[in-house]
């Protein structure tokens, strides 16, 4: 994934900022992200909730069921960029390059 991606930690509770724009240098995802991300132009603002896997027993994916917390997204949509946070406390994330 191109674009800007920022994390802060406060406690448990994790915060991640990404920044995404229309004209980002071309990867290997770039015609994935054409279809599926830049499909429309759209202005507006977005918030989901979601579910993810905690961290408390984390290494028994059998259990992962039991231990879901939430994770709240909220963001803007303008045309050519869109930008959004993610909020989560006690969520396992699995850090990529």
């Amino acid at each position: 994934m191109a674009g800007r991606v920022g994390h802060i930690n406060i406690g448990r509770t994790e915060l991640t900022f990404v920044f995404r724009h229309r004209y980002e240098k071309d990867d290997d995802n770039k015609l994935i992200d054409r279809f599926t991300m830049w499909k429309s132009w759209e202005i507006g603002l977005f918030y989901k909730p979601m579910k993810i896997v905690g961290l408390k027993n984390c290494n028994k994916p059998k259990e992962w069921s039991k231990n879901l917390v939430r994770q709240h997204m909220i963001g803007i949509n303008f045309l050519w960029f869109k930008a959004w946070v993610t909020i989560c406390k006690g969520g396992l994330n699995i850090k990529t390059k």
